[in-house]
């Protein structure tokens, strides 16, 4: 299968809500409004893994931020408000949401999405210094893909997500210079 990386646009809203319903579980999805705000406030930080007949295979959201040593918890919000965090000519990179389609999953996919928009967002914003992350501390396969791209676990935030058994995990934050 061959796909086309490009920037997403609001009509690819259906397909981003598809795949964030298909990648994650019920109790961290999205709202549609908080990508549809994405979309408007920090477009050149929206990416999508383009297939045939206007289906989507992945999508990668992000955010310029000031880059800030350590980090703030309360940045990481879920569903925050990108208008009043992104900053177009930040230097730091935010990835607030990544997945991919889950028949795509293995097939190393998933981990050029991640590169290959992150090499594109640098080399059209040159001020861009730091790219920063969370993940969940149960996903390896995004964890894998991050520490291949040169990410260094820098901190945790407690009870950030929820888990099959009720419990509270925390968001590893992962950070790549």
């Amino acid at each position: 299968m061959s796909f086309t990386l490009r920037p997403a646009a609001m009509a690819d809203m259906a397909e981003i809500m598809r795949l964030e319903r298909a990648g994650f579980a019920e109790a961290i999805q999205e709202t549609e409004e908080a990508f549809a705000e994405r979309l408007s406030s920090a477009p050149e930080g929206c990416w999508v893994l383009a297939g045939e007949a206007k289906r989507l295979y992945g999508y990668l959201c992000a955010e310029f931020w000031p880059l800030e040593q350590g980090f703030n918890s309360a940045r990481f919000a879920r569903n925050h408000a990108a208008a009043e965090a992104h900053v177009p000519d930040g230097e730091e990179v935010y990835v607030s949401s990544m997945v991919v389609d889950p028949a795509t999953r293995g097939t190393g996919w998933g981990h050029r999405l991640f590169r290959d928009a992150l090499v594109e967002m640098f080399a059209r914003h040159p001020r861009l210094r730091s790219t920063i992350l969370i993940v969940n501390p149960e996903w390896d396969a995004a964890r894998r893909i991050y520490r291949a791209e040169g990410f260094a676990e820098i901190g945790e935030i407690e009870g950030y997500f929820a888990s099959g058994s009720g419990q509270r995990l925390p968001a590893i934050v992962m950070r790549r210079n």
